[in-house]
């Protein structure tokens, strides 16, 4: 909100008070009011705003062009800032103006140029604590913290209780201060040894700030949850017991969401019905299950371990749709024809019984007459499986006539042993029954979106913006490049113009190169309580019902459900707080949705690497995924990327060409494109750094003297991209 009170005083004649402010802003009730004056009051004892002996506010002169944002900072210092809470542009931010700025931190900054700006003031550090080892110096006995966090290592780290700090420990330490580069900290939590079994995952999260564990007010609200349907609450349900109701999900999958029953009407159409976990029967608003799954907003999913939203006792208890056990659900039951349009709907609230837990393995191979044991222990089941499969082919076709967007771009699966230690590196597949089971929620999602919108209700959808045609325009030039030639036009895009192009590539051996790179062209999913689509999806309306028990939207999405649908719970006031929540539950479950995308990746960076150092020079043969002014990325058919560093070839003056993603050396002309095949050898993984190099196979390792005498003291030319980041 501070920027938002920056803006009000800008444009003030004359001084505001917080009466005024409370109007301007919009104020309706007492979170965003204690919100307005935390904000006020940060403001205040930054200087940034003054106040008068009649408690009014103004703007200290000379701030009028001040704005406020979240910086990001490299592993080099440099910063990357746009104002909060807009789409304005980014702003970069040289080394020496950060004003010992760290990453996330909360700024006051000012534009010096079209695109360059300066930090004023750190109005809040976003980052008070450190994740690392401790070290200990062989020659002084010094012991200090070797911080995880890329982007801090730079930094110097003194330890106040050495007492706490044991060589080769992983601790949480607590920022005391930090001045001119240099941390002091406390040591507060120990996590283990760095070989102990998980604790490298551990210092991820607490690297990242997840919470691994749930408050205790959390866990006695759930643990007073009774762990059967009671006859009160079967009450007033549509009655789905005798439907042959079915989960299908993976093997190892805890907590079951969602449920499918598919059967062919005498009108040739189909009757879906979706039913999915009833949480918001269990999880009340304002309540302590409420509050943290609000403040966590997503399960997070890492290679040993899940950290649910909601304790198990709910996630995989009371809340999961086991097998033969009488669970609450909410309900979008349609009717679809045979071009997969839905002639009619009905959300209601139901009471279920599945049928059979299935998994995703079994199912495709009764898709592809493999005939596994339940097809004769459960026929009804197969039966209706059949009927599924029918109706994904015509919702996949419909799909596509719409112009869904298939990116097809393969995902790696870590295998780690019981002691933590990784085994195998594996492609996630999708197959017939996990794409059918998309295709379903997928559908069940655009029809209460759709149910809701048309009554133009509060409500949290699911967006997704076109892409901006300057990062098409600069793909169309990779294309052209690459001798891919055609009609590339991006105005008055639609998604249809990028399914037919990636159509056009997939057949090429450099299709995932291609398509990951038109994946990065894309605007990032997030949620809104403003329905503008979902550009990759090709569904005008759109939000997140199917998995209330991982998403905390979803528990949003059910709730206001309930509201509308069932107690008829509509007027202006009622109205008036869900327009104002469900702008905050957007934003919040956005922001934690990157945070736990950003742990998964990490955890899956540093597993990489692990399991990569059992190969060091071993010969692989991989893709270029990726060329910059510091090197070449390799990607293996297991996905696991690695980078060629320039210093490491030298056997030419290697150019970098922005525009056409090409290096190419000066003397031999040697061209390095992407989606080439190159042979690799491994030369060094490491885990701590959570980085993997590679060497070309075939290139001779020469020293960079005999470089220099050869070319007669020519210097090396890297043309190093302005905007790329490490």
């Amino acid at each position: 909100m501070k920027q938002q009170i920056l803006d009000v005083l800008k444009n003030a004649v004359k001084p505001v008070s917080i009466v005024e402010l409370t109007s301007k802003l919009k104020i309706i009730n007492h979170a965003q009011q204690e919100e307005l004056l935390s904000d006020v009051e940060e403001l205040k004892t930054s200087d940034i705003i003054l106040e008068n002996d009649q408690k009014e506010f103004y703007l200290e002169k000379g701030y009028n062009k001040f704005l406020i944002g979240v910086i990001q900072v490299t592993m080099k210092g440099t910063g990357f800032v746009k104002p909060l809470n807009s789409n304005d542009k980014e702003y970069r931010v040289s080394p020496n103006n950060t004003n010992h700025a760290l990453n996330n931190d909360e700024v006051l900054f000012s534009a010096i140029s079209n695109d360059e700006a300066i930090v004023n003031i750190v109005l809040k550090r976003n980052t008070t604590s450190l994740v690392g080892t401790v070290v200990v110096d062989q020659v002084t006995k010094q012991k200090t913290l070797s911080v995880q966090n890329s982007k801090l290592q730079r930094y110097r780290v003194q330890i106040l209780n050495e007492d706490q700090a044991i060589e080769n420990n992983i601790v949480v330490a607590k920022i005391n201060n930090f001045q001119e580069n240099n941390f002091t900290v406390t040591i507060e939590k120990i996590l283990g040894n760095l070989n102990d079994p998980g604790v490298d995952i551990l210092s991820v999260i607490y690297e990242v700030g997840i919470k691994p564990q749930f408050d205790p007010e959390t866990l006695m609200a759930a643990n007073a949850i009774s762990q059967t349907v009671s006859e009160a609450e079967k009450k007033n349900r549509i009655d789905l017991r005798n439907e042959v109701l079915v989960t299908i999900d993976g093997k190892d999958a805890k907590d079951f969401d969602d449920a499918i029953c598919v059967y062919k009407l005498k009108n040739g159409n189909y009757r879906l019905i979706v039913a999915i976990a009833d949480v918001s029967h269990y999880v009340q608003a304002k309540s302590p299950l409420d509050d943290e799954a609000f403040m966590r907003g997503t399960s997070v999913y890492l290679a040993d371990r899940v950290i649910p939203m909601l304790p198990t006792q709910l996630s995989n208890g009371i809340c999961s749709l086991n097998e033969q056990v009488e669970r609450l659900c909410f309900v979008c039951d349609m009717e679809i024809n045979s071009k997969g349009y839905t002639v009619s709907s009905k959300i209601y609230e139901g009471l279920m019984k599945s049928v059979r837990r299935m998994n995703y393995d079994e199912v495709n191979e009764a898709y592809h007459d493999k005939k596994p044991e339940f097809v004769s222990t459960h026929p009804q089941v197969w039966s209706m499986l059949k009927d599924a499969k029918e109706l994904y082919e015509i919702l996949a076709q419909y799909k596509i006539n719409n112009g869904v967007i298939d990116f097809d771009i393969d995902e790696a699966k870590v295998v780690v042993s019981e002691q933590g230690e990784v085994t195998d590196i594996k492609l996630r597949t999708r197959d017939i029954s996990e794409k059918l089971i998309e295709s379903f929620m997928i559908r069940a999602n655009e029809t209460v979106a759709r149910t809701i919108s048309k009554r133009n209700l509060p409500f949290i959808y699911r967006v997704h913006e076109s892409p901006r045609k300057k990062k098409l325009s600069q793909m169309t030039t990779i294309l052209k490049l690459m001798g891919l030639q055609g009609n590339y036009h991006w105005d008055k895009l639609h998604s249809k113009d990028l399914q037919i192009l990636l159509n056009s590539l997939k057949d090429l051996p450099n299709f995932q190169v291609l398509s990951t790179l038109l994946l990065r062209s894309m605007e990032k999913a997030r949620y809104s309580n403003a329905n503008i689509g979902h550009f990759g999806l090709a569904s005008t309306c759109y939000t997140h019902f199917t998995s209330p028990i991982r998403r905390y939207p979803d528990l949003i999405v059910h709730r206001l459900l309930r509201q509308y649908l069932v107690d008829r719970d509509i007027n202006p006031k009622v109205i008036a707080r869900n327009q104002n929540f469900t702008a905050l539950a957007s934003e919040q479950s956005s922001n934690m949705e990157v945070k736990a995308m950003e742990c998964e990746r990490i955890v899956e960076q540093m597993k990489k690497a692990e399991y990569m150092t059992k190969f060091v020079n071993q010969k692989f043969t991989g893709i270029i995924s990726g060329i910059t002014g510091f090197g070449v990325f390799v990607e293996l058919p297991n996905t696991i990327e690695g980078l060629i560093k320039l210093s490491d070839m030298q056997d030419d003056f290697y150019i970098f060409n922005e525009k056409a993603m090409i290096l190419f050396g000066e003397r031999k002309r040697k061209q390095y494109r992407l989606g080439q095949t190159v042979d690799i050898l491994v030369k060094n993984a490491n885990k701590a750094s959570r980085t993997i190099d590679f060497v070309f196979a075939d290139m001779k390792q020469e020293s960079n003297k005999d470089l220099r005498i050869k070319e007669h003291g020519k210097k090396m030319k890297f043309y190093y991209s302005k905007r790329s980041r490490k």
